[in-house]
């Protein structure tokens, strides 16, 4: 099986990082994967190179217009020449395009919804009316990533055509106490320091004013404290006024998107995600998968990640509420120890990438059914 993924871009996100699990699985499966970008990236992402050397061929198709006339008929195109079996899409763009050219090249197409409701809350009109309409009318089966995703969803799509397959990862990075440390020191100086991070772009929907604001709370209980924040995005700016504003230079520090996430996420002590909405956090997978214990707010499916003793939940926007929260861990040890094992374990056992691709080679067999 040839199985094409289409994506808006290829930089730094949950559902890029989706990629680079399906890619490393899909030998082990004999199924050939393509990956296609349709939109440039401007942060010259690491990840098509990782692609390729997971096996995966990278194509991009530079379309930087909604309606750019050339997009639909050159993937349709595409697809029919590299004889592509399915096409699973991703994200807002990719979407519209994949549903529309799998259509024009007569293959299953696989829309995918990775989040409850789109990046910016104020996302109205042709291009939210289009979506939808694909996944009403041009996708063969729609992949929802958790259980709210999917409910958020039952308007638009009947939920008998709906497949709720969790995200997955693969097994992450242990480190040596002698590289913990050594990163540690590169990442913010003192390694003996308490360990904060958070991963994703900076953007309104990760609610990283809240977090900074939480912080300078906690950090008067644990003035030592550092938190470092791996990501890009729009609010870089806003958010170093607001460190400087918070007198926070010597513990907050914004990173900027790294290739070595797990490695981070193996030499940290916390993993923090204020998300005002989600869908099912890769990131807060893989800190789970690396031992971390969470403090997240209660968004998409991050109660079913943590109601288990694998982290302590908030609600979103509640300021006071997340530094309760991170002030306890980091005056409990043993308690961030004993969630970070229970984390890694439920992880292990239920959100393994082998089960998952099974689940989406059974979607891509009932989407093959369907149009024989």
């Amino acid at each position: 099986m040839k199985v094409a993924h289409l994506i808006d871009a290829l930089g730094w996100g949950g559902a890029q990082t989706l990629l680079l699990t399906f890619a490393k699985t899909a030998h082990y499966f004999d199924v050939e994967t393509v990956v296609i970008g349709v939109k440039p990236d401007a942060s010259r992402s690491p990840l098509p190179e990782m692609l390729e050397k997971a096996g995966a061929q990278v194509v991009v198709f530079p379309f930087t217009k909604i309606y750019d006339p050339r997009a639909v008929p050159t993937i349709a195109e595409f697809l029919k020449k590299e004889h592509i079996d399915v096409i699973q899409t991703h994200l807002s763009h990719a979407n519209i395009y994949g549903c529309m050219a799998g259509g024009i090249a007569h293959i299953p197409r696989i829309a995918t919804l990775h989040n409850t409701r789109a990046r910016s809350q104020g996302r109205t009109g042709m291009r939210q009316s289009m979506e939808h309409y694909c996944l009403r009318n041009g996708a063969t089966r729609v992949v929802a990533v958790g259980q709210n995703v999917a409910k958020a969803f039952s308007n638009v799509v009947k939920p008998d055509r709906i497949d709720v397959i969790p995200n997955a990862v693969t097994p992450g990075i242990r480190l040596c106490n002698e590289e913990r440390q050594a990163l540690r020191a590169e990442l913010v100086e003192d390694p003996a320091r308490p360990l904060l991070v958070a991963v994703g772009r900076l953007t309104a929907q990760k609610g990283y004013e809240d977090m900074l604001n939480a912080f300078a709370l906690a950090v008067k209980a644990h003035p030592q404290a550092a938190l470092a924040i791996i990501g890009a995005g729009e609010l870089e700016a806003e958010l170093k006024d607001q460190i400087h504003s918070l007198g926070l230079e010597r513990n907050i520090y914004l990173i900027g998107p790294r290739s070595d996430v797990p490695r981070l996420l193996a030499a940290s002590d916390i993993f923090l995600n204020s998300s005002l909405w989600e869908g099912l956090s890769i990131a807060m997978l893989e800190a789970m998968e690396a031992g971390l214990p969470v403090v997240a707010t209660r968004v998409g499916d991050a109660e079913k990640l943590l109601s288990n003793g694998n982290g302590l939940l908030v609600e979103a926007n509640h300021v006071e509420a997340f530094a309760v929260a991170l002030t306890r861990l980091l005056g409990n040890s043993d308690e961030r120890s004993s969630m970070g094992r229970s984390a890694r374990k439920f992880v292990d056992e239920n959100y393994s990438a082998r089960a998952w691709f099974e689940k989406l080679l059974h979607t891509y067999d009932r989407a093959q059914e369907g149009m024989s």
